[in-house]
């Protein structure tokens, strides 16, 4: 190799070196001073390192020679690589030597095999898993390399490639943390790099995540979908439901930064970029007391927690946007990782975009007559008019710095934008759309360890969202009608705990977090264009039914001091018991709210699992839903205070029950649960019918979670199933119980994967019941009254489509460091397209100069293609 090398470059030299006579005489020289020697009679200056050059020695004499022949020379001599980069610039390197490398990996207390661990060659996006049998191997690896090992529950651990060669194979041991509460007992749950946890929480590793169906990316909010009990019934990224429970409902962080906006293109796409992204922990229920303030699931994103050794990054562009990311050392103690994305489709629109922007900016309209009967179905009822002026983009950075080996200190921000300028006209109306989304962030964190059993950690955050929103009607260039819509979340709070070892296997927790929260909304509506409106003080929220003219702005601050405890025992049996609470005290109701938690996994066997949670939890801010009839159905979502009053705090108790089997990579995971939640509102679940007064109600929610797994060789089949029973009650609505919006009787998942070489394929296929929605029994064209049938009576199609994709990776450069992968993937194969939502819109007919109502439905997202193209380097 090293001969190899001096000849290619001996002759790269010959080429492109210019033909300078030369005369030396080196006898016993120092190399650094023969480079001085030729820098001062050529042109040439000469790169590198000082530890490169040490201890070199020169023995040349030559008459009238080319720099090229001495150079070649040189190389011959120190068997170093000399590279021409520019017309006068030499680089100096050792010459890169490559080996494979292998090795087995066991438990080092139980001595047993580690499957499935993630081994990474650091600073490149080469890697690989171990097998069954706790084996791996790397081809191609730069002696000079390290390999990180990964594995959930063990200490990560860092060794030298060359002591791993083939023909040293040897045995890695890793030491379980000493806080191991996200030890492993499902790996691959679905598929590599989404692992179930002994707490019941998930994590998501997307540096080493398998390929899903209908996906060609890892997105967090998509990829979570697969796991039964969260699905996003408006196919978007952003409108996970967790059990039951809706999207505000969630707790979602974005390395310790609350997320308010986590969706770009109305939620279509994530405002996360995959690609800095390394792990996320995922709580369905029994979250621990840390998570507070919300009643359903926690999802809590991360990106890079280390400082990285050398610089790495990359680039890629999709069906709707381009982004890269770069992570690079500053010094030995800090690194830094900075990412972007935007879209291009303000000025290419691709089939992707497309697609996308069909079932975005769709407004099928039925027209029906005073009995509700369909008189007119008119699919193309609003026309586009110009371009649909749409962008977004987002932003992250983080510092990383390591100032000890027991302390790591971070630093990070975060920005996104959605932006939209849209136009539509139907027969008589031209509609304008303006809408601006926005949410920025920053957060710090300090980490450490003292004395090996104690651990701190000290976080503080800043969270802004902005959602501006503007939407007019005009007929012949006169405003009929013009609606605004403002909100403004400000959010800034720290937390604060210590923890301590005192027993082996066992762990106390004590915290302390205090939040603040600024929430502002303006809802305003001038329909004949003339109406004279003053801002009042009035806190009624107004109902469509109630005015057609209005403008009403509220805000609120909410202080909340919390104070929280946990107790964690992991039994020599690998069990795992905890007990926890936390104490709340919210300034704007003036009350303490407290939420004990009890999560146990207990194995009767080491194949078979029990486990119970029981919890209270209780949420102050959730969002509104206004039901102006403005065109865009996708953003009318509104955060709020609660205010004690029209809308109480949240409170949910829940309790799960279940066990988890694996056994010769067959999984079966059986979760049982129901939840209770008091102060829902008609307009926190969005009632079409709603009452003349806001009205309170509360619903149950009885479900059940299946899934069932098998692996065979590098294939992998999965069917995942969830039964779902909401029921609400709003007696001022209704006296009798209703289905919930959300409610999916059932929804079913089955999906495949397989891997040969670099080669990875996927398809799926989704189906769920249809949701329900509330019938016009009666509509007056004179007054232009509705009058509805029973709340949720009657429901949608039933839901399904197919998905696919395929992902090929592959190198690009002879040293192996620049890599790039393609992917296709395609979502709804067979194009089934049907209404998932439906509202009413009453409008007046130019004609006749009567009301008719309008019947808007949404229809579901049609065949979708998206490719992907990324460098690695």
């Amino acid at each position: 190799m090293k001969k190899l090398l001096q000849s290619i470059t001996l002759l790269f030299t010959t080429f492109v070196f210019s033909q300078e006579n030369l005369t030396v005489a080196y006898a016993d020289t120092p190399l650094k001073q023969v480079l001085l020697d030729v820098q001062n009679k050529t042109a040439l200056s000469f790169s590198y390192a000082e530890e490169v050059i040490k201890d070199k020695k020169i023995n040349f004499t030559g008459s009238d020679i080319t720099a090229a022949v001495l150079l070649g020379a040189l190389a011959d001599q120190t068997g170093l690589v000399f590279e021409k980069i520019s017309e006068t610039l030499v680089i100096i390197s050792v010459p890169v030597t490559k080996l494979d490398v292998c090795g087995y990996l066991f438990d080092s207390e139980s001595n047993t095999p580690l499957p499935y661990a993630t081994v990474l060659v650091k600073g490149t996006s080469m890697g690989t898993s171990t097998d069954e049998t706790g084996f791996f191997q790397l081809e191609d690896v730069e002696e000079a390399a390290k390999l990180i090992i990964q594995y959930v529950g063990y200490a990560d651990q860092t060794v030298e490639a060359s002591a791993y060669g083939t023909t040293n194979c040897k045995n890695i041991y890793l030491r379980p943390k000493a806080q191991s509460l996200q030890e492993v007992v499902v790996l691959g749950y679905l598929n590599k790099g989404l692992d179930k946890t002994m707490d019941g929480s998930f994590i998501l590793k997307n540096t080493s995540l398998g390929i899903l169906p209908g996906l060609v990316e890892p997105d967090v909010f998509q990829s979570i979908q697969m796991i039964p009990g969260i699905t996003s019934l408006d196919e978007s990224a952003s409108g996970i439901q967790i059990r039951g429970g809706s999207p505000d409902q969630n707790l979602i962080y974005f390395d310790g930064i609350k997320m308010y906006n986590t969706g770009h293109f109305f939620g279509m796409i994530s405002t996360i970029n995959p690609y800095v992204t390394e792990s996320v922990k995922i709580y369905k229920g029994g979250a621990s007391p840390k998570y507070g303030d919300r009643i359903s699931g926690v999802i809590d994103i991360s990106s890079a927690t280390q400082v990285p050794d050398t610089v790495y990054a990359g680039i890629g562009v999709n069906g709707t946007h381009a982004d890269a990311f770069l992570k690079t050392p500053l010094g030995k103690n800090a690194g830094l990782v900075l990412s972007g994305r935007r879209s291009y489709t303000d000025a290419l629109q691709t089939p992707t975009f497309d697609a996308l922007a069909e079932k975005v900016f769709q407004n099928t309209k039925i027209v029906t007559d005073f009995g509700g009967q369909v008189v007119e179905d008119d699919d193309d009822a609003s026309e586009i008019v110009g371009d649909e002026n749409f962008f977004f983009y987002d932003a992250n950075g983080k510092l990383i710095l390591e100032p000890s080996n027991n302390d790591r200190i971070t630093i990070g921000g975060l920005l996104t934008r959605n932006d939209l300028d849209f136009s539509s006209s139907d027969d008589e109306d031209l509609t304008q759309d303006l809408l601006i989304i926005e949410n920025q962030g920053a957060s710090f964190s300090w980490q450490g360890t003292r004395w090996g059993k104690f651990q701190h950690s000290l976080k503080a955050y800043y969270s802004h969202f902005d959602s501006d929103y503007n939407n007019t009607v005009s007929e012949d260039l006169l405003v009929e009608e013009e609606n605004l819509r403002k909100n403004t979340v400000e959010d800034y709070g720290m937390d604060l705990n210590i923890s301590y070892d005192f027993l082996p296997h066992q762990n106390i927790m004590l915290g302390y977090q205090y939040s603040n929260s600024d929430v502002f909304f303006q809802l305003f509506r001038d329909e004949a264009g003339d109406a004279d409106i003053e801002p009042g003080d009035d806190d009624e929220i107004p109902l469509p039914s109630e005015t057609r003219d209005f403008n009403e702005i509220r805000q609120n601050v909410n202080q909340a001091n919390t104070v929280y405890a946990e107790y964690w025992y992991q039994p020599a049996n690998k069990g795992f018991v905890s007990l926890g609470a936390r104490a709340s005290h919210y300034s704007l109701v003036d009350d303490f709210f407290l939420e004990p938690r009890l999560n146990v996994e207990y194995p009767i066997t080491d194949k078979l699992r029990l486990k119970v949670t029981a919890e209270r939890r209780y949420q102050p801010i959730s969002q509104l839903i206004e039901f102006e009839d403005t065109q865009l159905r996708l953003e009318n979502n509104i955060w709020t205070l609660s205010d004690g009053n029209d809308i109480p705090v949240l409170e949910s108790s829940q309790f799960s029950g279940g066990f988890l089997l694996n056994v010769d990579d067959w999984t079966l995971d059986i979760d049982g649960y129901f939840k209770k939640i008091k102060g829902l509102t008609s307009f926190t679940n969005g009632f079409t019918n709603a009452a003349e007064e806001l009205s309170q109600g509360e619903s149950d929610i009885v479900g059940l979670d299946v899934l069932l797994r098998k692996k065979i060789g590098s294939y992998r089949i999965w069917l995942g199933y969830t039964f779902n029973d909401v029921e609400y009650r709003f007696e001022e609505l209704q006296s009798n119980p209703f289905p919930g919006n959300n409610d999916v009787t059932h929804n079913f998942r089955i999906a495949n994967t397989y891997e040969t070489g670099n080669w990875q394929f996927s398809v799926g296929w989704n189906y769920r019941t249809g949701l329900p929605f509330t019938p016009v029994d009666s509509f007056s064209t004179i007054t232009g009254d509705i009058d509805f049938g029973p709340v949720n009576s009657e429901r949608l199609p039933n839901y399904h489509r197919l998905d696919a994709s395929l992902i090929y990776k592959f190198g690009i450069s002879t040293s192996g460091r620049t890599k790039a992968t393609f992917g296709v993937s395609l979502q709804n194969v067979y194009s089934r397209q049907v209404p998932i939502s439906i509202f009413y819109r009453v409008d007046q007919d130019p004609n006749t100069g009567l009301d008719e109502l309008n019947q808007i439905e949404q229809l579901s997202l049609g065949f979708t293609p998206n490719a992907t193209f990324r460098l690695y380097f």
